[in-house]
């Protein structure tokens, strides 16, 4: 699958699970490369939901990874798309330090009817429906929280990003985003995303003159149209080759290259904070052969306790 909107057998390599920013024609324009592997993978193999789902799943963190890296922040970047479809919520977020998760919610009878009718074409429409999508960045109890809302259109996720980019912050984007499931070549789930931004004009003498900026734009537009889905997720091929390849002719100069990986942000003392906070009769009431079990949406582990220990989580929490 390949998203361009303006748009092997190798194992896994340090080429993968990172974000590399670059500028173009002099600092006129900036952009970031973004490839998932090993983290894709471990979110896909922890939810086991139907390919599909997955390909969707994975198509909304490769985008929300080439979002944040756009943003400066502290916190939490969260891309979460909700529809009227089988598939009514896919939330994908990653953090300042480069930690991303994931997880899709979906009718299970609605899903399988869907997928009954055969290969779908476009996955976005058949499988969301019509709906939003809405991008957060999360910085902390002490900040303001920003968000950034866009109806879902299109033929993908990609384009309602792109829609985005154009209705919300009116900057000249273009965005490629490109899935390869596993086949016969690689056993892994693979994703990758290109995006290149004009730089807003904020004081002082331009990189380039107006018509040459356009003309710039123009020329980098195509030259990443030209990317295939093979070189995007392609394993062995260095992100700095890449933009060589693609931008060489306009100027390119890849800066920074930082690390993606999977990384929840649960753990059992979060689920005793979650338990405390409710009476420890209601919450004794769902257990099932004396314990109660709460599972991450995200990762999908499972913390257990007895009842015993909710009556003394129960207890520290009066104390």
């Amino acid at each position: 699958m390949v998203h361009v909107v303006s748009a092997s057998a190798a194992p896994l390599s340090v080429n993968f699970d990172v974000c590399q920013t670059f500028v173009l024609a002099g600092g006129a324009f900036r952009g970031r490369v973004v490839r998932l592997a090993s983290s894709v993978s471990e979110i896909v193999r922890r939810h086991n939901d139907a390919d599909a789902v997955s390909e969707l799943l994975c198509e909304a963190m490769v985008s929300a990874v080439a979002l944040a890296a756009g943003i400066k922040y502290d916190g939490v970047f969260t891309l979460q798309a909700q529809g009227k479809g089988a598939v009514h919520t896919l939330v994908a977020d990653i953090t300042s330090d480069g930690h991303l998760r994931a997880c899709a919610k979906y009718d299970d009878d609605k899903l399988k009817a869907t997928l009954a009718r055969g290969k779908l074409e476009h996955l976005a429409p058949h499988l969301l429906g019509a709906g939003h999508l809405a991008f957060t960045v999360d910085q902390g109890p002490d900040t303001e929280r920003y968000q950034g809302i866009v109806e879902l259109g299109g033929t993908s996720i990609a384009e309602s990003v792109h829609n985005y980019f154009r209705q919300s912050e009116q900057i000249a984007s273009a965005l490629v985003v490109a899935v390869a499931p596993p086949d016969q070549n690689h056993a892994d789930w693979r994703a990758g995303a290109i995006v290149i931004q004009r730089m807003p004009d904020v004081g002082g003498r331009p990189v380039l003159s107006d018509d040459d900026a356009e003309d710039a734009w123009r020329t980098a537009v195509i030259l990443m149209g030209s990317v295939t889905k093979k070189e995007i997720v392609d394993v062995t091929l260095p992100p700095a080759v890449l933009l060589h390849r693609l931008f060489a002719t306009i100027g390119v100069n890849p800066t920074t290259a930082k690390p993606i990986q999977f990384g929840c942000r649960c753990s059992r003392d979060r689920s005793e904070r979650i338990l405390a906070s409710f009476p420890a009769d209601e919450v004794k009431a769902l257990a099932e052969d004396g314990v109660i079990r709460m599972t991450c949406e995200f990762c999908r582990t499972d913390y257990v306790f007895t009842e015993t220990e909710i009556d003394q989580l129960a207890n520290r929490d009066k104390a």
